[in-house]
C-alpha cells in the first residue's frame, strides 16, 4: 500500500508539473504594449496652390514695408511682433531678424531647390531681380525676377521656406506685351506676386515626400531602413501597410481587440485603410475616429503574429468629445497611438 501511495504521489506531481509548464504545451503569455504619437510620415510642406498676388499694403508710399506671415498667408500690421516672416519695400526684402529670422537669395531655380541652407542668412536682400536698363529684346528699365534665383527664408519659429517672385508689377502683367513696353500704360511697380513653400516642422527639406513611417513591433521603435525585414507595419496618413516585401501581411478583423485570441492562418494582405470612421458633419465634425470593434492582425517577416488596434489618430490622444476638439481646437492629426500584443513564441495564439 505504501508503494502504491508513493507511486500515486509521483504521478500527481508529474501531472501538476505538466499543467504548469510554459514550454511547448501552450502559447506563451502576451503582454500588450502602447506606443504614443507615431508620426504617419506625412508631408509637413505648406504650398500655395495659387500665387499670392499684389502684396503691397502701402501703394505709393516709399520706404514703407509690407509685412507678410507665410504660415497664415496674410499681411501683418504689427511690425514689432514675431508674427511676420518677410517684408517688402521697393525691391528690398527684409527678414524678421529681431526674432531669429533671416533671408538669403541663392542662385538656384525655385523648382530645383530641395533643401534650405542652414547658414548664410541675413537681414535684407535685393538680389532677386534683374534690372533691364536699355538691354535689347527686353522691356526698357523694368524690374524682372531672376528665374535662376530663389529666396530662402528662415522664420522666427525656426522653420524654412523658399519663395519665387513672379512679378513686381500690379496685376502680374505680361512683360512682353506692348502695353508693358509703353511707360504710359505700364502698371504700377512695387506689387509682389509670388509662390512659396513653407516647411512646418523645422526641417530644411523643401520638397514633397509621400512616404511611410515604419515600426518594428518587437522593439517598439521606428525603423529607418525601409527596404529591410526589420519593420512590421508602416503608417502614412490613414493607410496602414505590412511588410509584404519580406512575406509579412496584415488582416482586419471585426472583433474587439481584447476578444482576439488567435491570429488567422491565411488571408493576409498588404494594406488596410478601413480601421477608422470619418465623422462628416456629426459630432465631433470632420474627425478621424478608430472603429471600436476593429482589430488588425499582423504576420511579421520573422513569422511571428501580432494584433493591434488604433487608439487615436491625433497627437497626445486628446479627448475627442471635448468642446475644444469639437470646435476644431485640435492637436495635429496623423499621429497614431496604438495598442498591440506580439506573440514571440511563433504561435498564432494570444491567450
Amino acid at each position: 500500500m505504501k508503494n502504491l501511495s508513493l507511486l500515486s504521489l509521483l504521478v500527481g506531481l508529474l501531472i501538476l508539473s505538466a499543467c504548469m509548464s510554459n514550454g511547448n504545451d501552450g502559447p506563451a503569455p502576451v503582454t500588450n504594449s502602447i506606443i504614443e504619437d507615431i508620426p504617419a510620415n506625412y508631408n509637413t510642406i505648406t504650398e500655395n496652390r495659387e500665387p499670392v498676388t499684389d502684396i503691397n499694403d502701402y501703394p505709393g508710399q516709399e520706404g514703407k514695408y509690407t509685412f507678410y506671415d507665410l504660415d497664415q498667408g496674410a499681411t501683418v500690421a504689427d511690425s514689432s511682433s514675431d508674427m511676420w516672416d518677410i517684408a517688402f519695400s521697393g525691391t528690398t526684402l527684409l527678414a524678421n531678424t529681431a526674432y531669429g529670422g533671416g533671408i538669403q537669395v541663392i542662385q538656384t531655380a525655385y523648382s530645383e531647390v530641395e533643401n534650405a541652407p542652414e547658414t548664410g542668412f541675413e537681414e535684407s536682400n535685393a538680389t532677386w531681380y534683374i534690372y533691364t536698363g536699355e538691354a535689347p529684346n527686353l522691356p526698357k528699365h523694368a524690374v524682372l525676377p531672376n528665374s535662376n534665383a530663389s529666396i530662402i527664408i528662415k522664420t522666427p519659429t525656426g522653420n524654412y521656406a523658399k519663395m519665387e517672385i513672379l512679378s513686381y508689377y500690379e496685376g502680374n502683367p505680361d512683360v512682353t506685351s506692348a502695353e508693358f513696353a509703353n511707360f504710359m500704360t505700364r502698371p504700377a511697380s512695387g506689387y509682389f506676386t509670388f509662390n512659396y513653400v513653407l516647411q512646418a516642422s523645422e526641417s530644411t527639406q523643401l520638397y514633397h515626400v509621400d512616404s511611410y513611417t515604419f515600426l518594428d513591433l518587437d522593439t517598439g521603435t521606428i525603423v529607418e531602413d525601409t527596404l529591410s525585414s526589420q519593420w512590421d507595419i508602416g503608417f502614412n496618413a490613414t493607410n496602414i501597410i505590412a511588410n509584404t516585401g519580406h512575406n509579412g501581411g496584415i488582416q482586419p478583423l471585426n472583433t474587439a481587440f481584447n476578444l482576439v485570441d488567435e491570429a488567422p492562418l491565411e488571408g493576409y494582405v498588404n494594406m488596410d485603410a478601413a480601421w477608422y470612421t470619418y465623422t462628416m458633419n456629426n459630432i465631433p465634425p470632420h474627425a478621424v475616429l478608430p472603429k471600436e470593434n476593429y482589430t488588425l492582425t499582423v504576420k511579421t517577416p520573422d513569422e511571428l503574429y501580432a494584433k493591434f488596434r488604433v487608439i487615436s489618430y491625433y497627437k497626445g490622444n486628446p479627448d475627442v468629445n471635448s468642446q475644444n476638439f469639437i470646435n476644431f481646437i485640435r492637436p495635429a492629426d496623423r499621429h497614431y497611438t496604438i495598442e498591440y500584443g506580439l506573440q514571440e513564441d511563433g504561435s498564432r495564439f494570444f491567450e
